[in-house]
């Protein structure tokens, strides 16, 4: 399942007040150590997209704790055989839970230079960025893809992402919507948005 809350522009203060009873102490802190609003907002809304994922599929209500592999991959402290994957962009904070590796990105769709582009994508992938119609939305889809696959393999960002050819990579789901690309590195995946409710 891939969790999903694409309302973070409906958050104000008081109510991310009133979500710090559901942090554990860890993302508290983490939370506080943030310099920006947005930048608390998502760690935060993720974190409550998480603690809701875990209800709904395991029936864990406790504020879960995180420890962190050799590659800075996080894993549940007290539940160790369930895997997870966060994400977050300016538009929305993403989640899934498995019974195995899983990695999820999600990106908001925005311009894209050129340079980066090929910095980014692999020969055939930046032909077809030239060729596309929707440059953004193509060079987005596969960053997405990308990424969620390093997050999997516990590789991280600093790989080469040029390196990295789509077409090899199977078993994803892709999530569409105008503002952003979602990817879970599972295949027919269920999404399920969390709604803002006051």
């Amino acid at each position: 399942m891939i969790y999903i809350f694409d309302e973070l522009d409906k958050v104000d203060d008081e109510y991310l007040k009133n979500c710090e009873m559901f942090l554990s102490a860890q993302r508290k802190a983490k939370v506080k150590r943030l310099k920006t609003f947005q930048g608390k907002l998502q760690s935060t809304m993720v974190y409550i997209l998480l603690r809701h994922a875990l209800h709904l599929e395991y029936a864990i209500d406790e504020a879960v704790i995180f420890e962190y592999n050799e590659n800075r991959k996080p894993y549940l402290k007290d539940y160790p055989h369930i895997y997870f994957s966060l994400s977050h962009c300016k538009s929305a904070v993403a989640c899934t839970i498995s019974e195995s590796e899983i990695g999820v990105d999600i990106q908001d769709i925005r311009p894209v230079t050129d340079r980066l582009a090929k910095r980014v994508l692999t020969d055939n992938e930046y032909n077809e960025f030239l060729k596309s119609t929707s440059p953004d939305e193509y060079f987005c889809k596969i960053w997405t893809i990308k990424e969620a696959y390093l997050k999997k393999t516990g590789q991280g960002i600093g790989s080469i992402l040029s390196e990295i050819d789509t077409n090899k990579i199977k078993d994803i789901t892709l999530v569409q919507d105008k503002n952003y690309y979602c990817c879970a590195t599972e295949s027919d995946m269920n999404v399920r948005r969390y709604l803002y409710e006051r």
